[in-house]
């Protein structure tokens, strides 16, 4: 079984292991950053520590999201990262997938609460969203 977080964008749900969230922000103030890819909304600040704000729309391929009313903080590899959400997230538990992902960065599909979510390696969407950026 497998903990996780999952987070609404344009009526598409997603998850994150639990293991990797450190908190939901409500209403994270946001600071622009001009000329920034479309998939960074922005950054916001947490405890003195500047970390990316994703658009999980635009790197889940669901179309961008304007005003998020929630951010969930994940740890990567290497930095802290914060997803866009337009609901409040909520916790759930996986047990097997209904079937497998479809795009760079999703490890599956999954039945919960009487909607399918796709568990996400978030930092494999960034990438691949940057893979893209540079093919352009």
């Amino acid at each position: 079984m497998t903990r996780v977080l999952v987070v609404a964008a344009n009526g598409a749900f997603f998850a994150v292991p639990m293991a990797s969230v450190h908190q939901v922000l409500r209403h994270p103030m946001v600071t622009r950053v001009p000329l920034a890819p479309p998939g960074l909304l922005g950054v916001v600040n947490v405890r003195g520590e500047i970390v990316p704000l994703l658009d999980t729309g635009v790197l889940t391929g669901t179309g961008s999201l304007s005003e998020p009313p929630f951010a969930v903080l994940v740890s990567g590899e290497k930095d802290m990262v914060a997803m866009a959400a337009e609901e409040l997230p909520i916790a759930a538990d996986f047990e097997e997938p209904v079937g497998p992902g479809t795009q760079p960065g999703e490890l599956g599909v999954y039945s919960s609460g009487g909607r399918l979510v796709v568990l996400v390696d978030i930092e494999e969407l960034v990438k691949n969203q940057l893979d893209l950026k540079r093919a352009s």
